[in-house]
């Protein structure tokens, strides 16, 4: 799974599968539109086999569902840009079937993302 947002307090964690699956899916780097995948070659970042994100199917877990579970490990991560690259195709393939609330995650009012930003470099 990846994680798409950085959530503050209150917010839900927003995950995407993927699979080293090939089947019949395309192997062309980046967004496949068609298909609500974005394929990211093995070797290159994290994952060591071709992986698909696949967009199609978006999970949120409550905060205290992730931060509680002692099963919940971070296993790699991902650069600000290939997450941003994500977003952006998830939102190219699937803008319609978004909720209001995923966008809002995704995607918030600038006032929003100012307020985290100094919530989190806050020295109180």
């Amino acid at each position: 799974m990846v994680l798409l947002n950085t959530p503050s307090k209150n917010e839900p964690y927003l995950f995407v599968k993927t699979t080293s699956q090939k089947k019949d899916k395309p192997s062309t780097p980046g967004c496949i539109k068609k298909r609500s995948l974005f394929f990211i070659p093995g070797g290159k970042i994290f994952f060591p086999k071709d992986t698909w994100v696949q967009l199609f199917d978006l999970y949120l877990f409550p905060a205290k569902d992730i931060d509680n579970n002692k099963d919940t490990t971070i296993v790699g991560s991902l650069d600000h840009k290939m997450i941003d690259d994500i977003v952006n195709c998830l939102f190219d393939t699937e803008a319609d079937n978004i909720s209001p609330i995923v966008k809002k995650l995704l995607r918030p009012p600038l006032q929003d993302s100012l307020l985290k930003l100094k919530e989190k470099f806050d020295k109180k």
